[in-house]
């Protein structure tokens, strides 16, 4: 992986880590549960607590990652001649992705820095930011908020964080969670090195945030965020097909909880993370729960990643009682000649998927790839106790060069139209016990208990 400077964003000092996880993880009957975030400080604000330091779970050292990374790209190098992709010299590296589970994404020191305390407050301090051309983070203290028309960010360098970096007492509010006359986001990111922290988003008529790939909005960050009751897709990256050579690189989102509060959502056109172009993303160590449909037609995934998207990471996630888990990639019948590939390699590894016998319409599989040549699925725990017969289904001639492995399900991992897979050390005999003791296990360490 390439080192890469990116002074107008980001310090120079770049570590990546992965998470990797050892064994599966566990689940059974879920409660609902509810996202406590430790209390950490914030660098920049000397008034409030220093951050914890504590270490994360079973994280891997710089160099495995980078060695990690370039296996599985390799996978779709010249073993896949006809896949042509898209020039990725100039991809950036997050310079977060070691931070703890406690401490924070901090604050530069060249940042403007504004706390407030109401919505009014809020709004003109972005629109201070705005005028200064970027850099600048607003800090929320504790209390509830409402964006009732959406807020664009529209100048690099934004951070909205809370003071207390606890999404329980940080919510900002949109419109409501209904069909709506016009968009009715509560952000749209169109500018790169956004950062929210330790906030919960609620109640918006289409998403509660949208990142716009097709105006290059990279290295965004979402952490320790509550994210519930949107009345489309909780978290959107849009993607332009007539400028297919943008995109949103490096983005992370972590330790954060996806959620409807109902228990199940209300419509069938709704999912958690539903993102096009993106590349080089890490999706890890969050909590998706009820992304399911109210109708017999199917809910998009918990995180669906496609439209010429390419080396993703997605580890460590829990998804419960959502109609489908994970997927990369979605074959449409008709496909605009400038989309290359649904998705392009990347990682699907040690995400735990559980959904309960619970009656949901649409309860479909775990974890599915559909033209998504030269993908890695490792180390995966899939546990259905619904009728669907499968927990791990690759679809599609295109799908090849792929590799599902050490993965333990209670369903049959099959191809499907023609995929293609390399499969070893899989295990088809996973237990509702055992399921549901990782599930305790892996909730206590993200804190998600």
């Amino acid at each position: 992986m390439k080192w890469l400077w990116r002074p107008l964003f980001w310090s120079l000092k770049t570590i990546i880590h992965g998470a990797l996880w050892g064994l599966g993880f566990t689940l059974g009957m879920v409660p609902l549960l509810y996202f406590v975030a430790n209390s950490a400080g914030m660098t920049g604000l000397s008034s409030m607590p220093q951050p914890v330091t504590t270490t994360p779970p079973a994280l891997a050292d710089a160099a495995e990652m980078v060695k990690n990374t370039r296996v599985y790209q390799a996978l779709a190098g010249p073993a896949l001649p006809d896949v042509v992709p898209f020039d990725d010299t100039d991809i950036p590296v997050n310079p977060h992705m070691d931070i703890p589970r406690n401490a924070r994404v901090p604050i530069p020191a060249a940042y403007t820095i504004h706390q407030v305390n109401n919505s009014e407050a809020l709004l003109k301090a972005y629109a201070k930011i705005a005028e200064a051309g970027g850099n600048g983070a607003i800090v929320l203290n504790d209390g509830s908020y409402q964006i009732k028309w959406g807020l664009t960010i529209k100048v690099p360098n934004v951070m909205i964080v809370s003071a207390s970096n606890d999404p329980n007492k940080v919510i900002i509010n949109g419109s409501g969670m209904r069909k709506a006359s016009r968009v009715e986001n509560i952000f749209r990111i169109n500018a790169s090195g956004f950062v929210l922290e330790g906030i919960t988003l609620q109640q918006a008529g289409n998403h509660l945030i949208q990142i716009a790939a097709e105006k290059n909005a990279d290295l965004p960050i979402l952490r320790n965020c509550i994210l519930r009751d949107a009345y489309e897709q909780l978290i959107k990256v849009s993607y332009e097909k007539n400028t297919p050579n943008v995109f949103s690189d490096a983005g992370l989102i972590e330790y954060c909880r996806f959620e409807y509060s109902a228990g199940i959502g209300p419509n069938f056109y709704i999912g958690g993370l539903d993102a096009h172009g993106i590349r080089n993303w890490h999706i890890r160590f969050n909590l998706f729960k009820d992304i399911a449909s109210p109708s017999a037609r199917i809910a998009e995934h918990a995180i669906h990643i496609w439209n010429n998207t390419s080396n993703n990471v997605v580890e460590g996630n829990i998804i419960v009682d959502s109609d489908r888990g994970i997927g990369f990639g979605l074959v449409n019948k008709t496909r605009h000649p400038n989309i290359r590939y649904s998705n392009l390699a990347g990682v699907i590894r040690n995400n735990l998927i559980y959904h309960s016998d619970n009656g949901d319409k649409s309860a479909d599989t775990g974890i599915i790839i559909e033209d998504s040549p030269g993908t890695i699925i490792d180390n995966n725990m899939v546990y259905l106790a619904n009728p669907y017969p499968r927990a791990i289904e690759y679809r599609y001639p295109s799908t090849k060069n792929v590799k599902i492995s050490n993965n333990h399900t209670n369903k049959t991992i099959a191809a499907r139209d023609g995929g293609q897979a390399e499969l070893s050390n899989n295990r088809e005999d996973l237990s509702l016990e055992l399921i549901t003791k990782e599930l305790s296990a892996r909730l206590g360490q993200l804190g998600l208990n």
